[in-house]
């Protein structure tokens, strides 16, 4: 089986790809046609082919290694190819389920050389770039900020706006270069199939760190950058498999550039406490920590936003002043969505909750909308018989979809033509 690269078509800031492949990769692949866009600022018509080739090798590299697929393509840069042998060793070890009988194989191994000084850092303006952010904001890097990724898809233009200007917002503290890049390529895969067959979330558990780092390619060679900076979602401590660990990331290179794989020796929840520290606490009036709407401040009420809140509660700082709205029923909210087992909590969930069970101190000083009494529950609850109800999971997040606006035409057809494939190949018509 195949996977065939042709030739990247390039506008000023613009990259078009197409793919050619075997016929049962076809399920796969949603479309045949991938998109990446930079900012006006960068230009990439001078740029080698063996660089502009990264983001989409990047894409496929992880699929073809599961599935066992070659990967052919013109040219691609000669350290980029080496490091992709390194990595591949590295998802050895994490997917025992992977065929690896494919490889990346290329006509041309190109030696690349950009000669820069500058860093790159990839921001979401969450606790993890955030964090990474003021760990180095001495180095001014470029913040890489990306709209395409399973949190916000393509085509909604109402968030990505967002995203965008709250990270131009951002980068006007300190006055930083905010580069942003549109792409289509993860939508494009149908990641639920190959969650179902490979037993993972797709970009979550296989195509992360790679992924975005290859996006950064075409940007580290225009904006003569060397070292880009990857903020880790986790901790050593937090077991499991994940698509960006040190062991993948920093094994990552292209040309004369190196990447960071930056705090993995702290959770979630030292991040927070670090971030609550007074130096610090002004950067928090823009931290986004969820996508799941449209405006202004966080949701305040996805999981990921509770735990943020409570974690921030434990900092003793007032998350009203963090971007959430909070009033008097929040922390009652909580509790109850955890009584009534509304919440569905995976492993890597339940390890964060429990770190910010760790770091409540004994006597809880302070009491932001009655944050006192909860905590103080939260550090009692014996959070190893949580047990999701699935109809009331179910419920609460239809609820919170549709309240979102997360629900529109494009979403539905995309997941209807995800499921279409699943169905077909499930016949055997692929």
């Amino acid at each position: 089986m195949e996977i065939v690269l042709d030739r990247p078509h390039v506008t000023c800031n613009e990259i078009k790809y197409r793919l050619r492949f075997s016929g049962p990769l076809r399920k796969y692949f949603i479309n045949d046609a991938f998109c990446v866009r930079y900012d006006s600022g960068v230009d990439l018509r001078d740029l080698a082919p063996s660089i502009l080739t990264i983001p989409l090798v990047a894409l496929t590299a992880p699929i073809a290694w599961a599935v066992g697929a070659d990967v052919r393509l013109n040219a691609i840069d000669a350290t980029y190819l080496r490091s992709l042998a390194t990595v591949k060793d590295v998802y050895r070890s994490l997917h025992s389920n992977f065929s690896f009988s494919g490889d990346i194989r290329a006509e041309r191994a190109v030696s690349n050389e950009f000669c820069g000084d500058r860093t790159g850092m990839l921001f979401t303006g969450g606790v993890d770039s955030l964090t990474s952010y003021l760990r180095h904001r001495e180095k001014k890097p470029d913040l890489i900020s990306v709209w395409g990724l399973p949190d916000i898809y393509p085509f909604e233009e109402e968030f990505g706006d967002r995203m965008w200007s709250d990270a131009d917002r951002f980068a006007r503290l300190d006055g930083l270069e905010v580069i942003r890049i549109k792409t289509d390529m993860i939508s494009n895969l149908n990641r639920d199939l190959l969650a179902k067959e490979f037993g993972l979330q797709w970009f979550r558990d296989a195509a992360f760190g790679l992924f975005l780092l290859g996006l950064c390619a075409p940007v580290t060679a225009a904006r003569k950058i060397e070292t880009v900076i990857i903020a880790a979602g986790r901790t050593q401590d937090c077991k499991g498999v994940c698509g960006s660990l040190p062991s993948i990331d920093n094994n990552v290179a292209w040309a004369d550039v190196g990447v960071i794989h930056d705090g993995y020796e702290i959770s979630r929840q030292q991040k927070i406490q670090y971030l609550c520290a007074p130096e610090n606490v002004r950067y928090l009036s823009a931290l986004r920590v969820c996508w799941e709407w449209a405006f202004k401040k966080n949701c305040g009420n996805c999981e990921k936003c509770m735990r943020t809140i409570a974690g921030l509660a434990a900092g003793g700082v007032d998350p009203g002043n963090c971007n959430f709205d909070i009033n008097e029923t929040t922390f009652p909210h909580i509790k109850n969505c955890f009584r009534q087992g509304k919440i569905a909590l995976g492993d890597m969930q339940l390890f964060m909750w429990r770190d910010v069970q760790k770091h409540i101190p004994e006597r809880v000083d302070a009491d932001i909308y009655g944050s006192r009494e909860f905590l103080t529950w939260l550090k009692g609850y014996d959070l190893s018989k949580y047990k999701a109800s699935r109809l009331r999971n179910l419920l609460w997040e239809a609820n919170h979809l549709s309240h979102n606006g997360r629900i529109n035409t494009q979403s539905v057809k995309r997941k209807l033509k995800c499921y279409f494939y699943i169905a077909r190949a499930k016949l055997g018509h692929f």
